[in-house]
């Protein structure tokens, strides 16, 4: 008997993981037994099994993996498409890669990291996209998920996507301000069998274009969403919250319903350059934010629960299906803290910028601190994710910042707080990497997070037995 991976499984592996399953289309990952993996590797369709060489373990596994559909079983033998043999890749394991493909952009939003009406960062030609896409093909790259600026002002936007797609690489979400987004390119999506989830920004109700500088965008971004969700596109929103939207979240929330749309997640509005000068009198302190998001909490399950997900960044989420959970980053209050990484996001995704620079995370493009982290084109993806000073971030721990920062490891947060996000260091305080997250100083400090705990554990015990 012959048998073979069924032709939606591959074999790959990584730096320090080495054995690892991956499911087309959507690039669905399972860590591998050292059992399992060799079991898989003679399931070439050219290797006959059992073989008189095979243990009782070997052939339990091998039944297993009937039995889970990972392979089929043949009289006859019938080779693996080349893709699906094992592929090693020397760097480290990045599962996505969120990519701003251009700095430009068809709004003039007040809060902007990147300035993108003014194009700051610009963009990579076609032929070096190309090469950046080819690279995340090399180094194992899973997904790509595209931003901008807009990515539907590049006019060689679906040439990248192919490119992507010829590499197996799944595109799995689109962020867009939802202007250019209409019926044409959602049956482009489809004809490539694409449904990505599409993220579109929503400043709420009477407020949107106020914040995004351009007038008719709520009116666009509104009929966008209704269009993704006719065509049974999965959609989520983002609401930066500031002075003049903050008491709009029941009337934001019903509009969104009203068009199909089934998450919203609000966030604070970072401290740009560009919002500070901008605001006009509308920035909200981290504390006046959470303070104003705080009774919505209640309200969202007063009002039944109008929407499928809500969540406060930084605070709480809440669903129909689950309990109000906490969403403050924290850690478990024990030394332990010392020895986690200093950003968890970063140890399976990256961010690349429209100039090509890697970098953690999208919020760092606003700080001239990102000069020091590399581009793709001076040292090529794989080394960036190797040995640079990316990956020096990206293997940093607490331990390292509490070392390199005596203010934090002299708290008595510590151990919960980790040091707060170290992008908002960057973007306020003292402007340093390991640097003091203030904010985050302040919601443990001033008893922030134990007035969120406290809600989150009333509005559950309450609901719970409603």
């Amino acid at each position: 008997m012959f048998y073979k991976l069924k032709p939606d499984y591959v074999l790959r592996g990584w730096e320090e993981m080495s054995w690892v399953l991956v499911k087309r289309p959507e690039n669905a990952t399972r860590l591998l037994s050292q059992k399992m993996f060799q079991v898989l590797l003679l399931c070439d369709g050219e290797t006959e099994l059992p073989g008189e060489f095979l243990d009782d373990t070997f052939l339990e596994v091998l039944h297993k993996c009937e039995s889970e559909g990972i392979i089929e079983a043949s009289v006859q033998t019938s080779p693996l498409d080349p893709d699906q043999n094992y592929r090693y890749y020397p760097n480290r394991f990045t599962r996505r890669v969120f990519w701003s493909v251009t700095g430009r952009c068809n709004f003039r939003c007040r809060h902007c990291y990147m300035d993108a009406p003014d194009a700051m960062l610009g963009e990579l030609s076609t032929e070096e996209a190309f090469a950046l896409i080819d690279q995340m093909a090399e180094c194992g790259v899973l997904r790509v998920d595209i931003t901008g600026g807009e990515p539907f002002v590049r006019k060689d936007f679906w040439k990248l996507i192919d490119r992507i797609l010829s590499h197996k690489m799944f595109v799995a979400q689109i962020y867009s301000n939802g202007w250019l987004l209409d019926e044409r390119i959602l049956e482009k999506f489809e004809r490539r069998g694409l449904k990505p989830e599409i993220n579109i920004s929503f400043d709420g109700t009477g407020c949107h274009d106020w914040m995004r500088g351009v007038p008719g965008a709520e009116e666009r971004t509104l009929r966008a969403l209704k269009l993704c969700h006719e065509h049974g596109f999965h959609t989520s929103v983002s609401m930066c919250i500031h002075r003049g939207n903050k008491d709009t979240i029941p009337q934001t929330v019903e509009t969104l319903r009203s068009v199909g749309a089934t998450e919203l997640k609000t966030a604070h509005v970072d401290e740009t350059d560009l919002w500070r000068r901008h605001s006009e009198g509308n920035d909200l302190t981290w504390q006046e934010y959470v303070d104003a998001m705080l009774p919505y909490i209640e309200w969202y399950y007063e009002a039944g629960r109008p929407i499928e997900s809500l969540e406060f960044g930084g605070i709480a989420r809440m669903s129909r299906d689950e309990p109000a959970t906490l969403s403050v980053r924290h850690y478990d209050g024990t030394e332990k803290c010392r020895e986690c990484y200093l950003c968890g996001a970063t140890r399976w995704s990256c961010y690349i910028t429209p100039e090509g620079r890697l970098l953690p995370c999208m919020p760092m493009t606003a700080s001239p601190d990102q000069e020091r982290f590399p581009k793709v084109q001076d040292i090529g993806l794989r080394k960036g994710l190797r040995d640079s000073y990316y990956m020096q971030f990206v293997d940093s721990r607490v331990g390292d910042l509490f070392a390199a920062n005596k203010e934090c490891d002299s708290c008595g947060y510590r151990y919960e707080c980790g040091g707060g996000c170290r992008a908002a260091a960057l973007l306020t305080g003292e402007h340093n990497l390991m640097g003091c997250d203030r904010d985050m100083c302040r919601m443990w400090k001033e008893g922030y997070v134990e007035r969120i705990r406290r809600k989150l554990e009333e509005v559950n015990t309450k609901f719970e037995k409603k």
